[in-house]
């Protein structure tokens, strides 16, 4: 593993080297923030998952503090008609993934804290868990992303990716038919992720208990793979123990 986690890291360095250009990505970074299709959201948030565990930043890794065209337009509306059901664009990285897909940082790392709390007897695990906690809270997911570690580890691939895209579509959905406003209100980057779309909907209760189910669903998500590796770690160490004695 450590071997092909090598060569794709110079293989990915090399990519960027020789393709690189600050102009173009800028160029693409704002293609991608400023996008409102649905499917385009969907897409950027799934790149940016799957390039952040190869510990490579993504189209949405940054939260913007300034307002995109979209961001504007969705305020100015709300503004106007007091009212933020029916903006222009209710489907963009800020309604959807920032709302919805990053409590704990980019992989809803919150989750996997609450679920090492939840159902590891893994004494290093809660160690870092606990080191993790108050940061995670505040959307930094550095100490996870190493001290665990979930980066690079083909173990949490799956529920890193998976668990924000299932909080936005469960969210796209609730937009879709009218149970909460999309955010549109400015929210100060820090924010504790389920507090995101209560603040960003103006006080919207339903957004809350939204937010609130999300984390509930990304740590039924995490649950079953954070077992999965504490079981490998264990058995690792049986084994490191077993070839000791003999």
């Amino acid at each position: 593993m450590l071997v092909i986690a090598l060569a794709v890291s110079l293989a990915l360095n090399w990519l960027m080297i020789v393709t690189y250009s600050a102009e173009s990505w800028s160029a693409f970074q704002k293609f991608a923030t400023t996008s409102h299709s649905l499917w385009l959201t969907f897409g950027m948030a799934a790149l940016t998952l799957l390039l952040e565990i190869l510990g490579l930043a993504g189209p949405y890794q940054e939260r913007l503090v300034t307002n995109s065209a979209t961001m504007t337009a969705n305020l100015n509306y709300a503004l106007t008609h007091h009212s933020a059901y029916h903006v222009p664009y209710p489907y963009t990285a800020n309604t959807l993934y920032h709302a919805f897909g990053t409590f704990g940082g980019t992989g809803m790392l919150l989750a996997l804290v609450i679920a090492i709390y939840i159902g590891s007897n893994n004494h290093n695990y809660h160690v870092v868990a606990r080191w993790s906690l108050l940061p995670a809270l505040f959307n930094s997911n550095g100490p996870l992303l190493t001290g665990l570690p979930v980066l690079y580890n083909p173990i949490y691939l799956i529920p890193f990716i998976l668990a924000p895209l299932v909080n936005m579509g469960v969210a796209a959905l609730a937009i879709g038919w009218h149970w909460i406003p999309p955010v549109v209100y400015p929210v100060p980057v820090g924010t504790p992720g389920p507090l995101i779309a209560f603040i960003g909907t103006n006080g919207n209760v339903v957004a809350l208990l939204l937010g609130i189910i999300d984390l509930a669903l990304s740590v039924a998500i995490y649950l079953p793979f954070m077992r999965l590796a504490e079981a490998i770690v264990q058995a690792a160490q049986k084994q490191a123990g077993g070839v000791e004695h003999a």
